[in-house]
């Protein structure tokens, strides 16, 4: 468990440090809250204002221990109405990662792809040549995508579709690409590289909103109201475009999003 600290200094500035880096033997709710308390009570630390957490239910779980026992030590600031605050660029996270599982099959054929082309560097060379032969301007780089950060995912979809030309090529030319691809989630098809370009299109506005609440260094709670009204809107002017697959994907993300 990492504990990071932020705090206002005497000269009102913003101040941030890792003040605890430790294994935790048993993620039950209380076992973390109490390995935060014991680090707080070594620093020092004797009032906090706000906890901010991922959406797991052990969190939950600790933020509530350390309220009971801040409140009984009189250390809370508003009896502790405000210690538990959600991630918020966490909640966008999932949120996003539900929306698209109906798209699934198409992004995991892509980024078998990429994966193919990424696993060794003479695959990477051969590939950035049949980008200058198929006249393909963009010097952006085929790059993975990892589980916990969708904005990488978007990242990863956004780049390949960029190189769509030379994917297909690689379908009719390379016997070994082809064999690798099939054996695994298959070779992406004309259906897979459209419905890829709408996850791209729902996606987009995301990254950028996660973007204005993802920050380590400056806060960022301020613009909270203004994603949600983005938000809002966006699921508002999405619903009236007419676009089944964009209006299924959005729907599912109003769904998520109500229930945070």
């Amino acid at each position: 468990m990492v504990l990071t600290a932020h705090w206002v200094d005497d000269e009102w500035r913003l101040q941030k440090r890792i003040i605890n880096f430790c294994p935790i033997s048993a993620h039950k709710g209380e076992s973390i809250g109490q390995a935060i308390e014991k680090c707080l009570r070594d620093w020092g630390i004797e009032r906090v204002f706000t906890i901010t957490v991922d959406n797991a239910s052990a969190n939950s779980v600790a933020i509530e221990y350390l309220r009971k026992k801040f409140n009984h030590r009189n250390a809370s600031i508003a009896n502790g109405k405000f210690i538990h605050m959600r991630r918020v660029a966490h909640i966008l996270n999932l949120i996003v990662q539900y929306s698209i599982k109906d798209a699934s099959v198409s992004v995991d054929r892509v980024r078998g792809a990429v994966r193919y082309i990424r696993a060794s560097p003479s695959r990477l060379k051969k590939f950035n040549q049949r980008v200058k032969e198929e006249m393909i301007d963009s010097k952006a780089q085929l790059c993975l995508d990892v589980p916990t950060r969708w904005n990488s995912t978007y990242m990863m979809l956004k780049v390949a579709e960029k190189y769509e030309r030379v994917f297909e090529s690689y379908v009719r030319d390379d016997h070994n690409f082809f064999l690798d691809l099939t054996a695994g989630d298959g070779v992406p098809t004309f259906d897979d590289w459209e419905i890829v370009r709408r996850v791209i299109k729902v996606l987009e506005p995301f990254y950028h909103l996660t973007l204005k609440v993802f920050g380590s260094l400056h806060v960022t709670s301020h613009s909270l109201f203004e994603v949600l009204a983005d938000v809002h809107c966006l699921f508002d002017g999405w619903q009236d475009c007419g676009d089944l697959d964009i209006i299924s994907m959005t729907s599912k993300m109003r769904e998520k999003y109500n229930k945070y």
